[in-house]
C-alpha cells in the first residue's frame, strides 16, 4: 500500500513528526573486539 504525503497540506508539527520518523531511525550494530592475548575487550555501536 502506498501513501502519498503533500507537505504543503500538512501542519509543521505533522511534517516534522513524519520526517523524524522516516529519517532519524538507523540500524545500529554492536561491534566487539578482543585483543589477541584476551587482556582487553571493546564494545561499540556502529551506524550504517
Amino acid at each position: 500500500m502506498r501513501i502519498d504525503f503533500d507537505p504543503a497540506e500538512m501542519s509543521r508539527n505533522e511534517f516534522y513528526k513524519l520526517l523524524t520518523a522516516v529519517v532519524v531511525p538507523r540500524p545500529i550494530a554492536w561491534i566487539s573486539t578482543i585483543s589477541p592475548d584476551c587482556a582487553s575487550a571493546d564494545l561499540a555501536p556502529a551506524k550504517f
